[in-house]
């Protein structure tokens, strides 16, 4: 019994090994390339997944897989996957194929999710800003963190945020508004910003937050249940900064005349078209985008929020842009998930938050390959680095420093011979403190080298991601070298292009009568009628089709009144033409576009060779596929191919 367990044990691991195994067994061998079952079978399926395309049979796809094969393989015996131009376009390609694998969508989610929990509440924040450079030195960066915190410090002894925000505040706006932003909403703020307004409880200040432009303090007023987001159209009047009081006066007189309209019972759509002076909104009847809280200027949307009624429009209302009548147009909550889960995603990808996203993405892939730093080892770049990097001008010393490690991941070293080549590449940009943007740089190299290390190893982690880029890989090749050898070939071997017409041309009959007529099209019943006497009069001198236009033309004395296009037609081709009775030498009058036309038959052209211009592009076709057989026959005389029959019939 012992043996006979042992003996199915062992058996169904043989099985197993050999179903791992099937896919990686060798189907066919071109040139000193091997084609494995499940690469063939893979693109076999992927090829016939399309239930309205007709489906082929293993046998009948093998031999297209051959011939792309081929194709590809003499792409690359030319030494095409190694141009400049190739590994361009295939890189490019590779980068943007990379792009939904280098993303932490979990990070992303949190992110969604944290937007949206804080759309379900508006805050009403003031700030200060003292005003820092984003590469300033260590020393002026402490100073102005010194600063903001003394600030601070004299608020939180009771003094009044908007009397010290006017004393000590950087942002010019604060002037006229003491620091107050009003109210605000997800994604009306810099992200850092947003998170204190919305982590700090109402009444009290933020601890101070960095950003691009300096230190902020935050403080937060009050909150409210979020006021959702509307959508209205809006008649506006303009009043800018330099008009003269007569002109105010007027644009308010303007404005009441338009609620006077609307009142009467005016569309407002059509008002709007016809006069608001807003003219980006105006062709749309005065429709804006959805918005919310923080987006437009407070008059106009606190009065926007006060319209209660779908339907419903404001008195006038002023602005520093001028006089608004407002319509309520349509409102929504912003509570419910599903249906501004797309947004959200779209906004968080485009917002500065998707700095932490990739912050997220780049301490992952820290930790899952043991990253490890020594930094230390970057102190030497503070002397070796001068000014001279900021004009490009800086070269890498000779120095005996390259062998040492700035740090490692995976199972690779990053030495500072690398940090020094990738400084000398990248070097330029304005003055700072060169510490500081040496730290910059080194942070720059080391998310490009995190990102290179992870994009190296997704054709290892995601097969899907391996095939498709060797997709277009091949792609790319068998595009180009067909072109070469087919396509472009096929237009501008114009000897070739004639002789192969030649040897053809029966191919490109007429297939039926054609009718050789002169169309003559007049303007009214009296052209038409002096046009028909001169081609049915009897003269021993028949008249060409100029002659007798030139004598109508004389005869009324406006050169408009006839016009005449000679051809050889088939039916199908014109309307007028299929109107005649083919039998007869003239037409009847028939009407066509308010005029009057006349036909006159030439002859009928029994089928005959259609004549290369006039079958240039289906002969181009037929060329193309009659060059790209030649060489295919001559890819197949050049490389050996050799298929394992009976391993292809196991394919389903």
């Amino acid at each position: 019994m012992i043996k006979k367990s042992f003996f199915l044990l062992a058996l169904g691991i043989g099985i197993l090994a050999q179903s791992q195994n099937y896919e990686d067994e060798v189907l066919m061998t071109i040139h000193d390339r091997k084609v494995t079952l499940g690469e063939f079978e893979r693109i076999y399926n992927k090829n016939n997944s399309n239930p309205s395309i007709e489906q082929q049979t293993v046998d009948e796809y093998l031999d297209l897989f051959i011939n792309f094969k081929l194709k590809v393989i003499e792409a690359e015996e030319r030494g095409m996957d190694t141009t400049v131009a190739f590994l361009r376009e295939f890189n490019g390609y590779k980068k943007q194929l990379a792009k939904p694998y280098l993303s932490d969508k979990a990070e992303a989610e949190i992110l969604v999710q944290e937007a949206f929990k804080r759309a379900q509440n508006d805050v009403h924040v003031s700030h200060i800003l003292i005003r820092l450079d984003e590469f300033a030195a260590p020393e002026d960066t402490l100073k102005a963190f010194e600063k903001i915190m003394q600030i601070r410090n004299r608020i939180e002894a009771g003094e009044d945020f908007g009397t010290v925000a006017k004393a000590t505040s950087d942002d010019p706006s604060v002037k006229e508004n003491g620091g107050d932003l009003g109210w605000m909403n997800v994604f009306k703020m810099i992200y850092s910003l947003e998170t204190a307004a919305y982590n700090t409880p109402p009444g009290r200040v933020s601890m101070p937050v960095r950003t691009r432009f300096g230190y902020h303090l935050v403080k937060v007023h009050e909150k409210r249940p979020s006021l959702g987001d509307v959508k209205v159209a809006h008649i506006m009047v303009l009043t800018p900064e330099a008009m003269s009081e007569e002109d105010r006066v007027k644009a308010k007189e303007k404005i009441d005349q338009y609620y006077d309209s609307l009142q009467r019972g005016v569309d407002f759509a059509e008002l709007a078209k016809r006069h608001s002076e807003d003219r980006g909104s105006a062709i749309n009847g005065g429709e804006l985008q959805w918005f919310g809280t923080g987006r437009m200027v407070p008059e106009f949307e606190n009065a926007s929020f006060a319209i209660k009624r779908i339907g419903d429009y404001s008195q006038p209302i002023q602005t520093a842009f001028g006089w608004h009548i407002i319509k309520l147009i349509d409102k929504r909550g912003v509570d419910n998930f599903d249906r501004m889960k797309p947004d959200l995603e779209n906004m968080v990808a485009k917002s500065d938050r998707n700095v932490y996203s990739r912050k997220a993405m780049i301490q992952r892939i820290k930790k899952q390959n043991n990253f490890k730093e020594f930094p230390g080892n970057l102190d030497v770049f503070y002397t070796l680095v001068d000014s001279t990097i900021f004009s490009k001008e800086w070269v890498i010393p000779d120095r005996g420093y390259v062998n040492r490690t700035l740090f490692t991941l995976g199972d690779k070293d990053y030495k500072l011979n690398d940090f020094a080549a990738y400084l000398e590449n990248n070097q330029g940009g304005r003055s700072m403190n060169t510490q500081v943007y040496i730290n910059n740089k080194y942070n720059e190299f080391t998310d490009k080298s995190v990102l290179e290390f992870e994009e190296n190893q997704l054709p290892v982690k995601y097969p899907e991601f391996r095939h498709l880029v060797q997709e277009y890989h091949d792609g790319i090749l068998l595009f180009d070298l067909t072109d070469q050898m087919v396509w472009s070939k096929a237009v501008k071997d114009s000897a070739g292009l004639e002789e192969f017409y030649e040897n053809h041309k029966k191919d490109y009959m007429w297939e039926e009568d054609r009718l050789d007529a002169t169309i003559y099209s007049c303007k009214d019943e009296t052209v038409a009628k002096k046009t028909r006497a001169l081609l049915t009069k009897k003269s021993k001198q028949t008249k060409s089709p100029a002659q007798v236009v030139e004598s109508v033309i004389k005869s009324f004395g406006d050169s408009s009144c006839i016009q005449y296009r000679t051809g050889i037609f088939e039916k199908g081709e014109d309307a007028s033409i299929d109107r005649m009775d083919w039998k007869t030498d003239i037409s009847k009058n028939i009407e066509e576009n308010d005029r009057i036309v006349i036909i006159v038959k030439n002859k009928i052209v029994k089928p005959e060779p259609k004549k290369l211009d006039e079958a240039r592009g289906i002969v181009t076709a037929d060329y193309q596929t009659y060059l790209e057989k030649l060489w295919i026959q001559e890819l197949r005389e050049k490389y050996k191919v050799e298929v394992n029959k009976e391993l292809l019939s196991k394919i389903k």
